[in-house]
């Protein structure tokens, strides 16, 4: 028995290290065949997507697909030897999944920003903490690391961490994550105990002592992220297990790490605008189907009438859906390039330059809720079609939190009076 027992290991062992095999080949692959994975997984996404999303069961199938296409592990950063997706790249990914599952798409939008979160809050170590936690693990993170804003909720059962002998423990309850009924790890933010500006990023087992996860059921939208809220009770973190610290005070913050936040922003604008571009999609193939059952395009046929004999309306309002999606891509990428070159800039990063990258996003931002919130209703109006109703939902539940009127009163103060940029400065 114990023979079988040692033989079992011995295969189990050597599974281990084909599957990181597998995963250091994903990892060196070119952008293009990552693109090629993710339009295979959002292809299979989007055959069953309605249904799940009536269901509103967490995603425990869909996240291990995800895991087996190595698409957790592609955002790493960057090797000597190339490998690993830029920023931009991964933000096209994930918009490509959000036109046909914009809760799965968040899910791996979050984990990438997270992946990424311990190069821009502990600079000075870049390499160490995702390499020694996750990077070609395949595991899957979700959480938070921005400070709660004040007034988010009483501060009796705030998350507060606590120095021990063996690094730290953490009491309280976290605000909802999305994912926390299905990733394998959990970053959050925790007030140092006896203080109300510190705050400490720490790296949670969901499974570990002290943790339990209460569901989110009957969300409007996103219904399908997993989401729950974490309870802790004396639960250990240890020193290896700390990303950083933050300031409560976003004045106090470096530009560096002011980036963060605005990476999850920036990506949730690529999960929107997936939204407005999945409902198009959806709509115009309910359109074309109601088109070919009734009668056929009359323009196909004759050449000497045009596609507006069929229905001039509905070809102007789907022209103007679809011109207010291009508009909103363009402003979306410009943001996302000057994401990435502010990523790059690291430490030399100074807060002039900061807060071009963070007008830049706010305004990706507003394009992007303003064009998917119009187009998920209108092609309500426009399409006889059995659940569209669900990208709507997705876009509201994604772009309520956020006050719009509030976010352009924020742009046009840039605008008016932040430093007029050089014309060397690409932003």
């Amino acid at each position: 028995m114990r023979a079988v027992i040692l033989h079992e290991e011995e295969r189990e062992d050597e599974r281990k290290r084909e599957r990181e095999v597998d995963r250091a080949k994903h990892r060196a692959a070119p952008p293009h065949l990552w693109e090629q994975v993710a339009g295979e997984l959002a292809d299979h996404l989007a055959v069953d997507a309605a249904e799940r999303d009536r269901a509103g069961a967490p995603p425990l199938d869909e996240v291990a697909h995800i895991r087996e296409s190595g698409l957790l592990d592609a955002l790493v950063p960057p090797a000597p030897g190339g490998s690993g997706l830029a920023w931009p790249d991964a933000c096209r990914i994930v918009r490509r999944m959000a036109a046909a599952d914009s809760s799965l798409a968040e899910l791996l939008g979050r984990h990438y920003v997270l992946a990424w979160s311990g190069r821009l809050l502990a600079p000075a170590d870049p390499s160490a903490w995702w390499e020694t936690h996750a990077a070609g693990t395949g595991l899957l993170l979700a959480g938070r690391i921005e400070p709660e804003a004040r007034g988010d909720r009483s501060s009796e059962d705030a998350l507060t961490i606590t120095a021990d002998d063996h690094g730290h423990h953490l009491s309280g309850r976290s605000v909802p994550v999305p994912g926390a009924r299905v990733a394998d790890r959990v970053l959050l933010s925790a007030r140092r105990a006896g203080t109300r500006e510190s705050h400490v990023v720490v790296l949670i087992d969901p499974s570990s002592t002290g943790v339990t996860t209460e569901p989110l059921d009957d969300l409007f939208g996103q219904r399908l992220t997993g989401a729950g809220t974490l309870h802790l009770t004396q639960a250990h973190a240890g020193e290896d297990d700390t990303l950083g610290t933050v300031a409560g005070d976003e004045d106090l913050v470096a530009p560096l790490a002011a980036l963060a936040p605005l990476a999850l922003r920036m990506m949730t604008a690529h999960v929107v605008l997936g939204i407005a571009e999945g409902a198009l999609d959806e709509a115009r193939d309910a359109i074309l189907a109601t088109f070919h059952t009734r009668s056929p395009a009359p323009w196909r046929d004759d050449p000497t009438l045009t596609a507006e004999a069929a229905d001039p309306d509905l070809l102007q309002a789907y022209g103007e859906l679809a011109a207010a999606a291009h508009v909103s891509t363009a402003v979306v990428e410009h943001a996302t390039h000057a994401l990435a070159e502010g990523i790059g800039r690291g430490e030399r990063l100074d807060s002039v330059h900061g807060s071009r990258i963070a007008a830049s996003v706010a305004t990706a931002e507003a394009s992007a809720s303003e064009a998917a919130l119009r187009i998920t209703a209108r092609v309500l109006e426009l399409a006889d079609a059995a659940h569209l109703d669900r990208f709507w939902r997705n876009a509201r539940s994604l772009t309520a939190h956020r006050a719009l009127a509030r976010e352009l009163r924020a742009i046009g103060e840039h605008f008016l009076y932040a430093p007029a940029p050089s014309h060397s400065s690409g932003t």
